[in-house]
């Protein structure tokens, strides 16, 4: 989309009340002055994050504030510039250090803060974005596109969102995307709810202590039915009391501590299968790296897939046919030298 000729934004502005009309246009400025305090803050290296209001943004920067930016009509220029030209749009800023207000056309606006050309540049492209706002707003209001947020006044929505349906301005593209990410938290938050009051109270005094997001996965897994009740907790006395008595509860676990739990099992199971070995086999498994040690305890159950009398006369390693005369799994690699091997001798005595 590309900004609509100052022409037809006046065109479609005298469409409006006065008190649309003011309404948008406060809103543009202080649209535009946010996102100035914004590239400035952030070019001065000053922290801040988007739950900070404008003011608290300025009380931070010690420079030249955007304080208001003036329109004074399409194909008019009632507003002067400090440097003597005659504007239409007029940039006013004032020096917090100082209190000095200074009267600016764009052009001077750039010069006179002798900031780099990178920030001009930010400057510009979130002035335009806001204007690109504008003009989506006109043109919807022009085609009678109207979202239907009367479905939504039950939500937490912002004011100036609420202000601006109650006056008859559209909303934004982007302001319909917030109401239905709200709509959807809400829904949520209201199924989540739903789901507690479901358990016992035992239950509900467990989950309470709970941070956000392990509650949310907790219930929702509860909704799908999905419950440890397999676990026994003899095979947990390693772990914490809070898992325990989260599976005591029959509540399910969290995918970080099914993962855990899986983890334990498998860990246990592999100390079973070494002990079951001979001292010669822990002896050889143990010379191995660990990840070595764990693909191949994971395997000891598997049928074996070689004997010694079959690879002894083979060129390969002697740790090979010391694990195949050990009756031990062999590694995917291994078998893979078997088998070239094989091939090797094959084609000699051909």
């Amino acid at each position: 989309m590309v900004l609509l000729s100052q022409k037809k934004v006046e065109i479609v502005m005298n469409t409006l009340t006065e008190e649309q009309i003011y309404f948008l246009q406060h809103r543009i400025k202080l649209k535009k002055k946010s996102r100035w305090l914004q590239i400035l803050a952030n070019y001065k290296g000053i922290d801040i994050n988007e739950k900070m209001s404008d003011q608290e943004i300025e009380d931070k920067l010690d420079d030249w504030i955007l304080v208001d930016i003036k329109d004074g009509g399409y194909q008019k220029r009632p507003h002067k510039c400090d440097c003597g030209q005659a504007l239409r749009f007029q940039y006013i800023i004032q020096n917090k250090a100082k209190g000095a207000v200074r009267y600016l056309g764009a052009n001077c606006f750039e010069n006179y803060l002798s900031l780099p050309s990178s920030v001009i540049k930010d400057v510009k492209k979130g002035m335009y974005s806001i204007d690109l706002e504008r003009d989506e707003i006109l043109l919807k209001h022009k085609k009678n596109l109207f979202y239907p947020l009367q479905a939504y006044l039950h939500l937490p929505l912002p004011q100036d969102l609420l202000d601006q349906y109650e006056i008859g301005i559209p909303l934004t593209d982007n302001q319909i995307n917030l109401v239905e990410r709200i709509h959807t938290t809400f829904e949520q938050e209201r199924k989540l709810a739903s789901l507690f009051q479901r358990l016992t109270i035992e239950q509900q005094q467990f989950v309470s202590k709970l941070n956000q997001k392990d509650r949310r996965e907790l219930l929702l897994s509860i909704e799908e039915g999905y419950a440890e009740s397999f676990l026994h907790l003899e095979d947990l006395s390693e772990y914490s009391e809070t898992l325990q008595k989260q599976i005591q509860l029959n509540l399910p676990l969290l995918e970080r501590q099914k993962q855990s739990v899986e983890e334990w099992r498998l860990a246990k199971k592999r100390e079973t299968a070494f002990n079951a070995l001979t001292l010669e086999q822990q002896q050889f498994i143990l010379s191995l790296s660990k990840e070595e040690q764990t693909v191949l305890l994971d395997q000891i159950h598997k049928p074996l897939f070689y004997h010694y009398d079959s690879i002894k006369n083979l060129p390969l390693d002697d740790r090979i046919k010391q694990q195949v005369e050990l009756q031990l799994p062999l590694l995917k690699e291994q078998m893979y030298q078997i088998a070239q091997a094989q091939n090797k001798v094959e084609r000699l005595t051909k």
